[in-house]
């Protein structure tokens, strides 16, 4: 989920549109743009002989939309965790033996606990990949020289509009995802972030609404941003938040995750119902899962990974922080997004682009 970043076009595989027939020596995966370590493809083509095709997206609802609609070509699929319900749903997926993919044994089996918690329809149609949360970063010094009393722990840093409307000027951007920006407004409120209830969306959106006026963007590509100093504050996805420290070695920004809670993002592996090679695609979800191999994914990436015995081999201080160790005082502030039907998420993405127009 989710890393838009600038080096990218460095993959060994070049994204692409989905093939009319595939090779039988390629296995074609759709990926979030720059979410796989170059050195992992490398070592997976050397290793198998078979090479990877990647084609790339940049919005969760981007990939949702390419997977129902069917005749993709591709093999193997990375999906957002609150797409994964609907995706199953629409019969886009095809089940996951786990019997051939041995590694799978590994992952963590309580971050997986609680993603079935809250999608129960996605047991045995997902593999996890990539973990995080979604949070606030923010430069700290420009914060405290507008705001010296805030609070910087909480999602009044930039749900308060008082707030808001005094950090406007050195830039506020939010990350356009719908459903996991309404949840952190319903945790704000003291409600509950997985609410459906027409009452707490209409509260969620009243405070989204006070605070757009203020807002420079709704922009899922804010890696960029972040590292060239652009904005002052951002709700946003780890992956990116934490960029300007792990990848800048720079304490200029800070990443939270506010007391009254956040989302917790999984990005999974899933096979389309139309997958042309369930083998080669079973190969490289079980080949991505060596701890090693996911060792080069945190680093890479900024993500949380699946293989808890991964952490080890990861040197640098820096990876122990909690955004990324995810210890267990941690894990008991966060929560999923529960899966919402297609007509519930239309009515979102409709209330969404009225927000964003100021309307």
């Amino acid at each position: 989920m989710r890393l838009m970043t600038r080096f990218a076009a460095a993959l060994a595989a070049a994204a692409m549109t989905a093939p009319a027939a595939a090779d039988p020596e390629d296995v074609w995966l759709y990926n979030w743009s720059g979410y796989i370590a170059p050195e992992t493809v490398e070592s997976f083509q050397e290793a198998t002989g078979t090479r990877i095709i990647l084609d790339t997206y940049g919005e969760a609802d981007e990939a949702e939309a390419r997977l129902i609609a069917r005749g993709t070509g591709y093999d193997l699929a990375v999906a957002a965790s609150e797409t994964i319900g609907r995706l199953v749903e629409a019969g886009a997926l095809q089940e996951i033996s786990l019997a051939s993919i041995p590694n799978a044994a590994a992952i963590d089996g309580e971050l997986m606990e609680m993603f079935l918690a809250s999608a129960p329809q996605a047991k045995g149609y997902a593999v996890p990949y990539l973990w995080g949360t979604t949070g606030i970063v923010f430069d700290r010094s420009a914060v405290l020289e507008r705001l010296p009393d805030a609070l910087l722990d909480s999602w009044a840093l930039v749900f308060d509009p008082a707030n808001a409307r005094e950090l406007a000027d050195c830039g506020i951007t939010i990350v356009n995802s719908v459903e996991e920006v309404v949840a952190a407004a319903l945790a704000y409120l003291g409600l509950d972030p997985q609410s459906h209830s027409a009452q707490d969306l209409e509260a969620a959106f009243g405070v989204l609404s006070s605070i757009a006026p203020y807002v420079r963007s709704f922009d899922s590509d804010q890696y960029d941003a972040l590292l060239d100093e652009e904005i002052c504050l951002a709700i946003t996805w780890s992956t990116d938040g934490l960029a300007p420290l792990l990848e800048e070695d720079s304490d200029r920004y800070h990443y939270v995750i506010p007391k009254e809670g956040a989302n917790l993002w999984a990005d999974l592996f899933v096979i389309p119902s139309d997958a042309g090679d369930t083998a080669a695609a079973n190969r490289l979800i079980d080949y991505v899962l060596r701890p090693d191999m996911m060792a080069q994914a945190t680093v890479y990436t900024n993500a949380t990974n699946s293989v808890p015995s991964s952490h080890q081999t990861i040197s640098g201080s820096k990876y122990d922080l909690p955004a990324i160790a995810m210890p267990q005082e941690l894990r008991s502030r966060l929560f999923f997004v529960n899966p919402r039907s297609g007509e519930e998420k239309r009515d979102l993405d409709r209330r969404w682009r009225l927000l964003q127009i100021g309307l």
